[in-house]
């Protein structure tokens, strides 16, 4: 005899509009009768293993006035003018606002916090990873521009100010708002990924309607994205139409609808980033000191000290004064309201950005600053077990035999001189070149460097013609020189090979990491001498955020006693003559990964010294800023 029909699963075969669950979270919806068949089959199997439903925390939404059976009375009434799913808000358009509203009030509040923290690298890391564009991204891709994202912008960029102890201007702000690989500082504009979010989430939410709805004569609920609120709203929004390219793919995705290509939200919001920074190098106020400004900060690995990596050591935290500098520096603000006396030289007049103190001739600091630079990439050969050899002299024929190179070490066949150095990129003989290509100053230096040791490697015997030089120069940005890069990737490399158990990506961003650290502090250094910054205390008093502004100027006119000191004590810090070379040595073996000549722990003080210079005589140098 044949088997009697099975019985229909409520479960899985109903009349219900739609269902949908992410493990434990679920949604259904349909006809009264209907759900409340599905929902006391829900209940008997979800019994059988152990699962009971939670009336309490459940909810039904249905229309105003409406009345709702006993099956539902001990849950939670929505109405569909106003209610939420997963968090995304729901109904009305003037409900759908004032929800967003709400979460926007919760962020600022937390933005308005993170910028009350004491150490502003902390406080800039927090901003960029728990702030802003990161809190509201999945509300942007429920909404789209139906609200007024806009102010995430505005309370990002004055958390920002509070920070750094200045406030920015709209061009220093639009770098800031650009990702890491643009030269910015990675807070995204909301303003300008709202409508692309949204548009995005609709595309790939359609193409899932078919499994999730039916229609209500059955079969699969078919919709069209010009269809939805979010994509007619995201089509009007009036930032999209600032970008007519992004706009034209929108518009062609939106026709094609589920049939068409897949776009992610990144895609759309990378085109729109690039035509930003366009925009901002196409500025007549940025120039072209601006232009190779952001240029630079732009290039590869010049960003990786910014916000470090996830098995960074505490020593990669920048202090206070070394931050905010270092960020100014990056955005282009000023370090002084007026130009002043350098304090290095005591000659010329040190300007309100920076300029003249990153070349200022008599800085000792520049010293250390070559030396912690040079201290890493040995340590970095160390760790990738070529033997380094710092301060070598690897030339036999006169007049050459006392020149000098920074590392050198066996890797191949080759015996690498590696010859470093830091170059300024606004300077007047490079600031072309750094406009027009990342790194390009870099790169310009580097073929000084080659001019100067091709003689002493041409004069080697034939046999001793294994002699390879390659120059590694970064500038005061971060971006490295065409021969530098390659060079440090194999070396990391070699890191690699013997800590396999990590990621490639993970040993490459922690070396690179502390390489751009090391520049960016020691730049900061230098130019904190003649910078008149705005730190000090960050509170919170009923409900306002103050910032107690307190000059640095004490500050950093210790530091130029201490720099005027090293400069006049070769033994102390590690410099020229013939010391340095003892010194760098015993200093190098101590360094794991951190740069002895230039301090590389937080923490670490230096006893009060005798100094000679300028006005300072038989006075006891304070030590330099933390």
């Amino acid at each position: 005899e044949p088997a009697p029909p099975a019985q229909p699963d409520p479960l899985r075969v109903s009349q219900l509009d739609a269902r949908a669950f992410y493990l434990d979270d679920g949604a259904a919806a349909g006809l009264w009768e209907h759900l409340i068949v599905w929902l006391a089959a829900f209940e008997l199997e979800g019994g059988a293993v152990g699962m009971d439903l939670n009336r309490g925390k459940s909810e039904v939404v249905c229309l105003a006035g409406e009345r709702v059976p006993d099956e539902f009375a001990a849950m939670t009434r929505c109405s569909l003018e106003s209610w939420e799913i997963l968090g995304a808000p729901c109904g009305s358009e003037a409900a759908v606002r004032e929800a967003v509203a709400k979460v926007l009030d919760r962020a600022e509040k937390r933005a308005r916090a993170i910028a009350s923290l004491p150490d502003p690298h902390t406080a800039l890391a927090l901003l960029n990873s728990c702030a802003g564009f990161v809190c509201v991204v999945s509300l942007m891709r429920a909404t789209g521009p139906v609200a007024d994202y806009g102010r995430v912008d505005t309370f990002m960029r004055r958390a920002l100010a509070r920070t750094l102890g200045a406030e920015l201007g709209d061009t220093e702000w639009a770098q800031a708002s650009l990702p890491l690989r643009l030269g910015g500082l990675g807070m995204h504009s909301c303003a300008d990924s709202a409508a692309v979010a949204g548009v995005a989430a609709t595309l790939e939410g359609i193409k899932g309607l078919p499994l999730l709805t039916r229609a209500p004569g059955g079969g699969p609920l078919q919709i069209t994205p010009t269809q939805d609120s979010v994509c007619a709203a995201s089509l009007a929004c009036p930032r999209l139409a600032l970008y007519p390219e992004v706009l034209t793919e929108v518009r062609d995705s939106l026709q094609a609808g589920a049939a068409g290509a897949p776009r992610k939200q990144k895609e759309w919001s990378g085109k729109i980033s690039a035509a930003r920074q366009a925009g901002l190098l196409r500025d007549p106020l940025v120039g072209v000191r601006g232009q190779a400004r952001i240029r630079s900060c732009a290039a590869k690995h010049a960003s990786t000290w910014l916000y470090g990596a996830h098995n960074a050591p505490d020593d990669l935290w920048m202090s206070p004064a070394e931050l905010t500098v270092a960020v100014r520096l990056r955005l282009g603000m000023q370090l002084a309201p007026q130009a002043r006396e350098c304090r290095l030289c005591g000659a010329a007049e040190a300007d309100r950005f920076g300029d003249h103190s990153l070349t200022c001739l008599n800085a000792g600091l520049r010293t250390r600053a070559h030396t912690a630079l040079r201290n890493e990439v040995g340590a970095l050969a160390r760790e990738a077990l070529l033997c380094p050899v710092l301060e070598d002299r690897p030339f036999t024929k006169h007049p050459h035999r006392n020149k000098r190179v920074d590392v050198a070490y066996t890797r191949g066949e080759k015996r690498r001189l590696i010859d470093v150095a830091i170059t300024f990129p606004l300077q007047a003989n490079a600031v072309k070149k750094a406009a027009e290509t990342e790194g390009g100053a870099a790169t310009k230096y580097e073929a000084v460097k080659r001019r100067t040791y091709d003689g002493p490697i041409l004069a080697e015997a034939p046999e001793q013609q294994d002699l390879l030089l390659v120059p590694m120069v970064v500038d005061t940005f971060g971006a490295w020189g065409e021969s530098a890069l390659p060079e440090l990737r194999a070396l990391v490399n070699a890191v690699h090979r013997r800590h396999d158990w990590e990621t490639y990506a993970a040993v490459s961003h922690l070396a690179f990491h502390r390489l751009s650290f090391v520049v960016a502090r020691a730049v900061a250094r230098i130019a904190l001498v003649n910078a008149d910054v705005h730190l000090g205390a960050r509170r919170v008093e009923e409900g306002e955020l103050e910032l107690d502004e307190v000059s640095t100027d004490d500050g950093a006119g210790s530091s130029s006693s201490s720099s005027s000191s090293s400069s006049s004590s070769s033994s102390s810090s590690g410099g020229g003559g013939g010391s340095s070379r003892s010194n760098s040595s015993s200093s190098a073996a101590s360094v794991g990964g951190g740069g002895g000549g230039g301090g590389a722990g937080r923490r670490r003080r230096r006893r009060p010294r005798r100094t000679a210079g300028p006005g300072s005589a038989g006075t006891t140098a304070p030590p330099p800023p933390e």
